[in-house]
């Protein structure tokens, strides 16, 4: 049995090796070294940024050992690991037991995202839900962003998001800018006039959407929780053993690197108060306003972290939505629930389907970035 350094010697080799990067900095080996002792002290990603600096500097024979090191390294996060924060399951009295506003009506998402009603009915109706809104956002701009009782978590903002206020705005906006694009290419009147109103229908949807996603700006400091929580999980959709992280038609393995993530998958959404705060519309929002935000800055610039950020948002967006209403419904309101999605996920069909879900989710937020420049919507999101 081999024997196992010592913590003394773990520390005296790690400054060895950081003595050694110092005075040879361009040396493969005093990477390498560094990244063994760091990998042994437990710092994984201090090893791995160590191990790719020695990849940066390594020449022939060393690539593959290297190479194998970081790949080890990355799927190697323990359950142990990763910290989930602590979180409280939502009581009655962190709701809003009253509303100083009607109900959404079911009836102004249906006209709004039907393409058989005239573009005048659908505007109507996209005013409608407008004007909705910003009777429920008058009264969370009078409030102190963060607090527990908030938009959010308003019961009716609450009730139509569940009905699908989002979804149909995006549904809206995504249709009809392919509208416009095929009434421009005819080139005639008629298909100029159709355009025209196309772009007000637009116009109108992305108001709403940049409404739903304000509060989640005029919030970010004040959820420290939440954006922890989200970032969590964000991390653990990043490991090579999550199924959305490969290409449709690939086969989920029963492999180690899966069953580490579905460990630390678990661990997270078990905890009620984590799955309470993950799937509730205020995180949802946040992970939305993340992926607007990458989606910009990859366009700025090919930014391998925007990129990278952007799958995060998209992917979480996709496993929380489901998990929000996975449980069914009870007296109306839906049951957050994991063990479904996280089976489905697992599933080769299901990964496929997510996979596909993730992919609509970057592409219609993507959209989304576009027009809120075109509509000059932009800067009142923080993008």
């Amino acid at each position: 049995m081999p024997d196992v350094p010592e913590p003394q010697q773990i520390k005296q080799a790690l400054a060895d090796a950081d003595v050694c990067v110092k005075l040879r900095p361009d040396w493969e080996k005093s990477h390498f070294r560094r990244g063994m002792a760091l990998e042994a002290n437990g710092e994984d990603n201090d090893a791995i940024a160590a191990f790719e600096a020695a990849l940066k500097t390594a020449t022939g024979a060393s690539n593959p050992e290297i190479t194998r090191r970081i790949k080890h390294l990355k799927a190697k996060i323990r359950p142990s690991n990763i910290h989930v924060p602590k979180a409280k399951v939502p009581t009655k009295s962190d709701v809003s037991s009253t509303s100083t506003g009607p109900a959404g009506d079911p009836k102004w998402l249906l006209t709004a995202k039907s393409p058989g009603e005239p573009v005048s009915a659908r505007i109507a109706a996209v005013n409608q839900v407008g004007g909705w809104l910003q009777s429920h956002l008058e009264r969370a701009i009078r409030k102190t962003p963060g607090e527990s009782e908030w938009f959010f978590e308003d019961k009716e903002v609450v009730a139509y998001l569940d009905a699908g206020l989002y979804g149909s705005m995006l549904d809206v906006l995504t249709h009809t800018v392919w509208s416009i694009i095929d009434a421009e290419q005819k080139g005639t009147e008629e298909g100029a006039l159709k355009a025209k109103a196309g772009a007000d229908l637009a116009g109108a949807a992305a108001g709403v959407l940049h409404n739903l996603i304000h509060p989640s700006l005029r919030a970010w400091n004040t959820r420290g929780q939440t954006q922890a929580l989200l970032m969590t999980l964000q991390q653990v959709l990043q490991m090579p053993g999550c199924p959305l992280m490969h290409e449709k038609g690939v086969k989920v393995q029963q492999s180690d690197e899966v069953r580490q993530f579905t460990a630390l998958a678990a661990k997270i959404l078990s905890n009620p108060g984590a799955l309470a705060v993950l799937t509730g519309h205020h995180t949802i929002a946040r992970a939305r306003l993340q992926l607007l935000r990458a989606i910009v800055q990859k366009g700025k610039e090919e930014d391998e972290k925007a990129t990278a950020q952007a799958q995060q948002s998209a992917m979480a967006v996709v496993l929380l939505q489901r998990c929000r209403v996975a449980g069914g419904y009870v007296d109306g309101a839906p049951a957050p629930a994991w063990e479904p999605v996280l089976d489905r996920l697992l599933d080769d069909e299901g990964a496929d389907e997510m996979r596909a879900e993730a992919v609509a989710v970057f592409e219609q937020h993507n959209l989304l970035a576009s027009a809120f420049v075109k509509f000059g919507f932009e800067g009142s999101v923080g993008l």
